[in-house]
């Protein structure tokens, strides 16, 4: 049986008396993609935060390859793991590779390594933004900005690579292609969605949340199934055949209401 890449067991954290999350426990194998979905207040990134380190947990711990992540220093899991999180405001007049590098700094702290350039390089060719390099991050459009955000995750070399709802504010189409782009680099992903219709073409495991506990860990077939959306959404959950292509089309949508009565 393969060992865990990361694990949180029996996970709480609690602010002003009121559990956000209730003893959670789940684990991933590298190369996983797991999406973590619940309505709002769920307690969906207040997990996130607790397995990547940000937020210590008020009960229970998180193992990074075995070792217990309290007891793992900032500095060493900055070359294990990579947040990209909804609040990066990066000076707007820094230039796109230099922004880009900052993701090397785990690594070598201020001092440049010989391959530094090229492993940045790199990952704007992966990203797609290496024609932008000498741009400005205020120059950019809010998908390339979000794209800047995984190159610099990607230029740290990460084991696991976290994101706080990376596909927000962005069309539906680049919500899209930017998760099939996190999804090509192969790596292990923790990642909040908001929006479920996106959540099976990506993840291989599903946690969904509702008011702070875990009521399903699961493959997205499963973990998105009718019974469960309903309970924890509110909302139905319909498989149809494409009507031109050889493939299923899953709906999400408000139950109809019953007709009053005339």
């Amino acid at each position: 049986m393969t060992a865990p890449l990361l694990e949180g067991r029996g996970l709480g954290a609690t602010a002003n008396g009121r559990a956000l999350v209730d003893n959670v426990s789940l684990s991933l194998v590298a190369g996983a993609r797991l999406a973590i979905v619940g309505p709002n207040g769920a307690g969906k990134t207040t997990l996130l935060r607790m397995l990547c380190g940000a937020l210590p947990p008020s009960r229970g711990e998180v193992r990074l390859s075995g070792r217990r992540l309290d007891r793992i220093s900032a500095a060493e899991r900055a070359l294990s793991m990579a947040v990209v999180g909804q609040t990066d405001q990066p000076d707007p007049r820094l230039a796109l590779i230099d922004y880009v590098e900052l993701g090397r700094v785990p690594h070598a702290g201020l001092r440049r390594r010989h391959d530094d350039r090229d492993i940045v390089v790199e990952a704007l060719r992966r990203t797609g933004l290496l024609p932008l390099l000498a741009r400005s991050i205020g120059s950019l459009s809010g998908g390339e900005r979000q794209r800047a955000q995984l190159a610099r995750a990607m230029a740290q070399e990460p084991k696991i690579l976290f994101l706080d709802e990376p596909t927000n504010h962005l069309d539906p189409r680049a919500r899209g292609e930017l998760l099939d782009l996190v999804a090509g680099f192969g790596m292990t992903v923790v990642a909040v969605l908001h929006d479920l219709a996106l959540v099976a073409p990506f993840a291989t495991s599903v946690a969904v949340m509702n008011d702070g506990r875990l009521h399903a860990l699961a493959p997205p077939r499963e973990a998105l199934a009718q019974p469960l959306i309903r309970e924890v959404f509110g909302i139905d959950v319909l498989r149809l055949q494409h009507p031109t292509e050889d493939r299923e089309l899953t709906v999400f949508e408000l139950p109809a209401r019953a007709s009053s009565p005339s």
